[in-house]
């Protein structure tokens, strides 16, 4: 019997290994999107595994690492389905989406190689790619220092920052995406990034977009309570809490409308769906995966950035090792309970799919 922590890799390279021969030994068709080189000439990739019929008409969409470093509870997760894997219907695929940005995830960052969010850059519009919140160039010096990281009395001036704009200007300073500034923190970019743009092609030409019930769970970590997994869907009052219902957990609004998070963003991931699919039945589920406090998270994402843009890159730098403990946490504890809550996550929602 495996211990759930034990799906968890500690680099992306052996994570991809794992899945892509779990994928083979199961008998599903294995393909890739995005195909990269980084700066060290390591071989990238964002696996695709497909299991059931090539024409079918509903389907269960799992994609990890959107935010590279949160790939890690993301591919333990698809790891543990597979070791596990549902009983599907005749009529009823699942696809896997494994790690859509293999730089971060390979680099210990959040952001892909051109320091973009790609959870901010999914435009299907010039005009999405434009702006920046309220508060963000005032505390641009602030959020994204010009030298390597070293104490520099962050918290201190965290705190005089928080009494200066309040708590909600500056998380949706920090948080809410901005196409202003490109060594900044949640730089949305300029453009559809290779990542997006390949991956929006790949679902243009997929059996995915004109199925009777799509559901699409994108799976990521840093919000909410230690190992507290969070579920957030855009929609109508009603549609939640029918969804509630038949998966037996709580489905709350996204997170781009509840209050609970304090911020919203555009170009989200889940947006392309409801733009490209054309079927009857689409749900977009965003799952989180709680670890630290914000202020924790803010400080591990500014040291890393800082260490990317003026440092050496060196993995084994603190600021790259705290912001993966930000994001996956080394307790035991935690992975067993992403794992134990993504794989009955799974169960339910391969159940709900199949429901009339």
């Amino acid at each position: 019997m495996v211990n759930p922590e034990e799906f968890f890799s500690s680099e992306y390279q052996a994570a991809r290994s794992r899945f892509v021969t779990a994928v083979e030994q199961g008998g599903g068709h294995l393909s890739h999107v995005v195909y990269q080189t980084d700066e060290a000439g390591r071989e990238l990739y964002t696996d695709i595994a497909w299991f059931g019929p090539k024409d079918p008409r509903k389907a269960l969409l799992l994609v990890s690492g959107v935010h590279g470093v949160e790939g890690f509870a993301g591919s333990a997760v698809q790891l543990a389905a597979l070791g596990n894997f549902p009983v599907l219907e005749d009529n009823t695929a699942l696809v896997m989406i494994h790690v859509l940005n293999p730089y971060g995830m390979a680099n210990l960052r959040r952001f892909n190689g051109n320091n973009v969010d790609l959870n901010r850059n999914f435009h299907f519009s010039s005009d999405g790619w434009q702006g920046e919140p309220d508060g963000y160039a005032a505390l641009d010096k602030f959020f994204n220092p010009t030298r390597p990281p070293s104490f520099d009395f962050f918290y201190i001036r965290a705190f005089l920052a928080w009494l200066r704009f309040g708590n909600a200007c500056v998380r949706q300073a920090v948080t809410g995406g901005q196409y202003h500034y490109p060594l900044g923190l949640y730089f949305g970019g300029n453009g559809l990034e290779p990542e997006a743009a390949a991956y929006i092609a790949w679902l243009k030409e997929s059996a995915l977009l004109n199925l009777d019930k799509l559901m699409v769970i994108d799976f990521h970590t840093g919000l909410g309570r230690f190992g507290q997994q969070s579920l957030f869907m855009r929609s109508g009052p009603g549609q939640r809490e029918e969804l509630s219902r038949k998966l037996g957990v709580t489905v709350t609004p996204s997170k781009t409308e509840t209050k609970t998070m304090g911020y919203h963003h555009g170009g989200g991931g889940s947006g392309v769906y409801r733009t490209l699919f054309t079927g009857g039945e689409l749900t977009c589920l965003t799952v989180e995966y709680g670890t630290y406090t914000g202020l924790k998270m803010l400080h591990a994402l500014r040291a890393e950035n800082q260490h990317h843009h003026y440092g050496d890159k060196n993995l084994d730098h603190w600021s790259k090792q705290s912001l993966k403990e930000a994001f996956c946490p080394e307790s035991k504890d935690w992975q067993r309970r992403v794992v134990t809550q993504g794989s009955e996550l799974i169960e339910r929602s391969v159940n709900y799919i199949s429901m009339p």
